[in-house]
């Protein structure tokens, strides 16, 4: 198992360190509706919670973010663990990327912010420590667009420490 999972782990590297030299020079890196840039970048930051913060990627997300609502996903989230939420925006159509995190009352449904991250950044992070598994909200939202653009994709990394 522990031989599948290196074999696993090195083709991933691979075929990330490939996509990095072949988005260069690539006319549909050039895009403004490609994918390609936002997926350097989360690249790049998988890589970095994986090798330097010795993290355990449990959620890896890219969408696309319209207009200036929260947008939500919702993941339950277990008990005695410290989860890492981190989102970019891609950094040439972004000033200012905010997030939110809900949680949800387990007896009355309701939800309850627990923390935000509202710096003026093309990025955001927040760190939850979980003392009792329930529902949470994770919001992103663009509070600033690059001039002349109303629309972008974003990634969303959940990590916490391994095992």
């Amino acid at each position: 198992m522990k031989k599948l999972l290196a074999s696993v782990a090195i083709s991933f590297a691979l075929i990330i360190s490939t996509f990095g030299q072949t988005i260069s020079g690539n006319p549909a890196f050039d895009e403004i509706t490609s994918i390609q840039r936002i997926l350097l970048q989360a690249s790049e930051e998988v890589l970095y919670a994986e090798n330097t913060l010795e993290m355990e990627i449990v959620h890896l997300e890219v969408d696309l973010v319209l207009g200036k609502d929260y947008k939500y996903m919702y993941r339950d989230l277990s008990k005695g663990w410290i989860y890492l939420m981190y989102a970019e925006g891609e950094n040439i159509m972004v000033n200012d990327l905010d997030m939110k995190i809900l949680k949800q009352n387990a007896y009355t449904e309701e939800w309850e912010e627990v923390i935000s991250d509202t710096r003026e950044a093309f990025g955001a992070m927040c760190l939850v420590e979980v003392t009792e598994s329930t529902r949470y909200a994770i919001g992103i939202k663009v509070a600033e667009y690059a001039t002349g653009f109303s629309g972008c994709h974003y990634f969303l990394i959940i990590a916490h420490q391994r095992p």
